[in-house]
């Protein structure tokens, strides 16, 4: 698998471990809507990135990287009294942001149509 493959695995991880802990944890409806939507683009992407990659793929990854980091960074804060979920959300903040660095990489490295 190549770089961009991983890139789309580790997208789809992110997106299987957000959905699964909004499905069991989030009870705020704005948190469930945002995260699941966050989580079913995240999907997409991964997919995208295995399976056709191309520049605007690579450019989409980096757009939701930043507001995978933004979004998770602000349920942290918002859930910091509690710990299992302000650790879940740093853990999926480090998903998300090597999912987008991963991609960056390969992308200056590969030539994409």
């Amino acid at each position: 698998m190549n770089r961009l493959g991983i890139a789309g695995a580790l997208w789809l991880g992110a997106a299987g471990f957000a959905i699964v802990m909004t499905l069991i944890f989030r009870t705020d409806p704005l948190q469930w809507v945002v995260t699941m939507a966050t989580g079913v683009a995240a999907a997409v992407l991964g997919l995208s990135l295995i399976w056709r990659p191309s520049a605007l793929v690579v450019f989409a990854s980096n757009i939701v990287s930043g507001v995978w980091i933004v979004l998770y960074a602000v349920l942290t804060v918002q859930q910091s009294a509690e710990l299992a979920a302000w650790t879940t959300d740093v853990a999926l903040i480090a998903i998300g942001a090597a999912a987008g660095l991963v991609a960056y990489r390969a992308a200056a490295k590969a030539k994409l149509a």
